[in-house]
C-alpha cells in the first residue's frame, strides 16, 4: 500500500473527520519547522520530513474521494489516477506532490480549523508567513462547538513627530512597507498613509488603520496598520504631560540681581520673561498656558516650567571677594 497515512497521523481507518483534524493540528504544531529551533541538525532535518509527511496524509485523508482512491489502491493508487482522481496531485519522489506549508496556513486559516476541539478558552498556535508561531483562543459558540477565534495580528509602527506638529498639529504622509500574498508568495508592498496629527496628543497615541497591515497567509484577510506616536528629542524643551520643561543656565551674578530671559515658542513667539526674584538651583519659574495644548480643551494649554543651573565663577580677586563679602553680609 506504500505509505500508511493512518500511521503517519496516528488514527485508526475508521477515524472521523474530526479525529483527522485533531491528529494533524496536534502533530503539525509539534514537528512544525519554526518549532525545532533547539534541535540537532539531524532532529530538524526528521521534523522537516515528518511534517511533510503529515501535510501528505492530511491532504489525502482529508479529501473523500482521495480518501476512497487510497483505502482501495493506497498512496500508489493515487499517483496512478485510479478512480479518475485528477493529474493535479501527481506522484513526485514517491509521495504526493503538495505544499506542507500551504497546506499547514490553510489549516489554521479556516475557522473550521477550530471547531472539533478543546475544552473552553484553550489555546493553539501556528506559524504565519513571518515563520513566528502565535496565539489562537478558543471558545464555545451558541450551538456547544467550538469556534476559532482568529483576528489578523495588527502591525505595529512608530511614527516619529517632533514637538512643534505635536504644538501645532499637522497633516502628513508617510510610506509604509506591507505583506501581501500573490499565488501564494508573499511580496512587501509600499503603501502611503495619510495622517492627521492633532494638537495636545502624546506619546502612545494610537491610530488604528484598519486592512492596511501585513497580510499573514494566502486568503486571509490583513491585519490593521497601527501607528503610534513616539516624540523626536527636541532640543529645547522636554515634555511632561500638558507642560513643557526648559533648563537656562546663567551665571551667578544673574542669579543674584535678576534678569530677562528670552524663550523661542513652539510657534516661534519671542518671549521675554522678568526674572526678579534670586534665584537658587531649586527655583522654578511658572509661565502660565505657555505649554503643549490639552487635548479635547480647545484654547487651553499647560504651562512653561522654567529650571535654572547656575553658573558660579572659577576664581574672584581678592578685591571681587571683599566686594561680595561686604555687599551681602
Amino acid at each position: 500500500m506504500g505509505k500508511d497515512y493512518y500511521k503517519i497521523l496516528g488514527i485508526s481507518k475508521d477515524a472521523t473527520d474530526q479525529d483527522i483534524k485533531r491528529a494533524y493540528r496536534k502533530l503539525a504544531i509539534k514537528y512544525h519547522p519554526d518549532k525545532q529551533a533547539n534541535s540537532t541538525p539531524e532532529g530538524k532535518k526528521k521534523a522537516e520530513e515528518m511534517f511533510k509527511e503529515l501535510g501528505e496524509a492530511y491532504e489525502v485523508l482529508s479529501d473523500k474521494e482521495k480518501r476512497n482512491i487510497y483505502n482501495q489502491y493506497g498512496s500508489e493508487g493515487l499517483q496512478a489516477g485510479f478512480g479518475g482522481s485528477t493529474s493535479e496531485q501527481g506522484g513526485m519522489g514517491g509521495g504526493i506532490f503538495i505544499d506542507p506549508n500551504e497546506i499547514f496556513a490553510r489549516f489554521f486559516a479556516s475557522d473550521r480549523a477550530g471547531s472539533f476541539g478543546d475544552e473552553e478558552g484553550s489555546s493553539f498556535f501556528f506559524s504565519g508567513p513571518s515563520g513566528m508561531f502565535r496565539q489562537v483562543h478558543m471558545s464555545s459558540t451558541h450551538n456547544g462547538r467550538s469556534s476559532t477565534r482568529h483576528a489578523p495580528r495588527s502591525h505595529e509602527v512608530p511614527l516619529l513627530v517632533t514637538l512643534e506638529e505635536l504644538y501645532l498639529g499637522k497633516r502628513k504622509k508617510i510610506k509604509v512597507t506591507r505583506k501581501r500574498f500573490i499565488e501564494h508568495k508573499v511580496r512587501n508592498e509600499e503603501n502611503i498613509v495619510e495622517v492627521e496629527i492633532k494638537p495636545g496628543w502624546k506619546d502612545g497615541t494610537k491610530l488604528t488603520y484598519s486592512g492596511e497591515g501585513d497580510q499573514e497567509s494566502p486568503g486571509a484577510s490583513p491585519g490593521d496598520l497601527v501607528l503610534i506616536i513616539q516624540t523626536k528629542t527636541h532640543p529645547r524643551f522636554t515634555r511632561d504631560d500638558c507642560h513643557l520643561i526648559m533648563k537656562v543656565t546663567i551665571p551667578l551674578v544673574r542669579a543674584l540681581t535678576g534678569f530677562t530671559c528670552p524663550v523661542t515658542t513652539l510657534d516661534n513667539r519671542n518671549l521675554q520673561i522678568p526674572i526678579k526674584e534670586i534665584v537658587n538651583p531649586k527655583t522654578r519659574k511658572i509661565v502660565p498656558n505657555e505649554g503643549m495644548p490639552i487635548k479635547n480643551h480647545p484654547g487651553q494649554k499647560g504651562d512653561l516650567i522654567l529650571e535654572f543651573d547656575i553658573s558660579f565663577p572659577k576664581s574672584l580677586t581678592p578685591e571681587q571677594k571683599k566686594l561680595i563679602k561686604e555687599a551681602l553680609d
